[in-house]
């Protein structure tokens, strides 16, 4: 039987009250996915907890939320249940990211190797505006199915 790499991901991120740790706290909740093109939107919502002493996010917040959706992306193209994790993180911050207000990360994958999978991510306000941005290098992982 083929892998349903479609359902199998829409399963574990389709529903935010199956998440825990850093994922819950910065609000994670899927807006969209393509395992084929290789990319991964969704919204986030920082609570106060993350706001550095000026009232806006504190920038480690902001790269775990670059980290989540670049790292799905990272997963959702490999062949069975997979995972992604970070070698290494190169982020840009932008403009000050507020707390509390609907947030948008997308992440892509540039290219995926044997060995490597190369990623970019982008986090905007509703209206577009670019906040911060980021690229990473993952290693491809096979989890259990």
């Amino acid at each position: 039987m083929a892998f349903d790499a479609r359902a199998h991901w829409q399963l574990i991120l389709g529903d935010a009250s199956k998440f825990k740790g850093a994922t819950k706290f910065i609000g994670f909740e899927l807006i969209g996915f393509d395992p084929l093109a290789g990319w991964c939107e969704a919204s986030f919502c920082l609570p106060p907890e993350a706001a550095n002493p000026a009232g806006d996010a504190q920038g480690g917040f902001v790269s775990v939320i670059l980290d989540d959706v670049m790292s799905v992306a990272g997963s959702i193209v490999q062949e069975g249940p997979a995972m992604s994790p970070t070698l290494q993180m190169v982020t840009s911050f932008i403009r000050p990211v507020p707390i509390g207000v609907r947030l948008i990360g997308r992440g892509e994958v540039i290219r995926r190797g044997k060995s490597a999978i190369f990623t970019q991510g982008f986090l905007k306000l509703d209206d577009g505006t670019l906040l911060a941005q980021a690229t990473a290098t993952c290693l491809p992982r096979a989890m259990p199915g």
